[in-house]
């Protein structure tokens, strides 16, 4: 996997200039951003959106994604921590509202935002890749060979417009996801890592191991013997802040 980017999610407005376009990365915990004003293309899990003012964006952890300025006069933004499990676009009727709160109190905000969710406003036709991108999120051992085939690409033309629409290949999305999915069951469930591996075909423990500690920054053993994830994502956070735009 190629490396990619952290950053603390700081609650309150931020301003990007024009031209503020990011290669894929991931931070390595949830947030919320909704967009003040101003227009970009995210492509991420949840699929590819070209996003404007009032848009919400949401990530869970590790979610991984790019980002294309098209405003040209740069973008606003609010962001908030955003801890639960939903991601993709969605949409709030006063954002402005939204960003006086979280001036006030920026907890409050976070916590008000899920009662304001609305379903986004369908305007995005779904192309190849980003129903590609959304079926290999679903389900991680989709036939890349088959899906091309359907649509009557070779596998060549595949790989090469979905890096175009994503930032990478769809073999790499594909780890990812699958990398994503491992990291989660490690959390949750009390399957030994072998049979996690097993489960989501990695080729052996060792492949998993190796691409959840690409994805997240550690191992699987690490992440079961920590006393609890959030402690390990604080060191993420602490020692790889850099500046991103969603």
């Amino acid at each position: 996997m190629q490396p990619h980017i952290y950053r603390a999610v700081v609650p309150g407005t931020e301003t990007l200039q024009p031209g503020t376009d990011l290669p894929r990365h991931r931070h390595g915990a949830g947030y919320a951003t909704i967009v003040l004003t101003g227009s970009f293309v995210e492509a991420s899990f949840a699929g590819r959106f070209h996003v404007e003012p009032g848009d919400v964006l949401l990530h869970a952890a590790f979610d991984c994604h790019a980002n294309w300025m098209v405003s040209a006069r740069g973008v606003q933004l609010l962001r908030l921590p955003w801890s639960d499990a939903l991601e993709g676009r969605f949409w709030v009727r006063d954002p402005d509202w939204l960003t006086r709160l979280c001036e006030q109190d920026p907890l409050e905000a976070s916590e008000e935002l899920p009662r304001l969710l609305q379903v986004a406003r369908e305007r995005d036709a779904l192309d190849w890749p980003s129903q590609l991108a959304v079926a290999m999120s679903n389900e991680p051992s989709l036939s890349l060979r088959q899906f091309a085939a359907s649509r009557h690409l070779s596998p060549a033309a595949l790989s090469r417009g979905f890096r175009r629409a994503f930032g990478v290949p769809p073999r790499q999305f594909r780890l990812e996801t699958r990398a994503r999915r491992a990291w989660a069951q490690l959390l949750t469930t009390r399957a030994t890592l072998t049979e996690i591996a097993c489960a989501l075909e990695f080729a052996d423990l060792a492949h998993m191991s190796r691409s959840v500690s690409a994805l997240t920054g550690f191992s699987p053993s690490a992440w079961r013997a920590a006393p609890s994830a959030t402690a390990l994502l604080g060191q993420l956070r602490s020692s790889r802040d850099s500046s991103a735009l969603a």
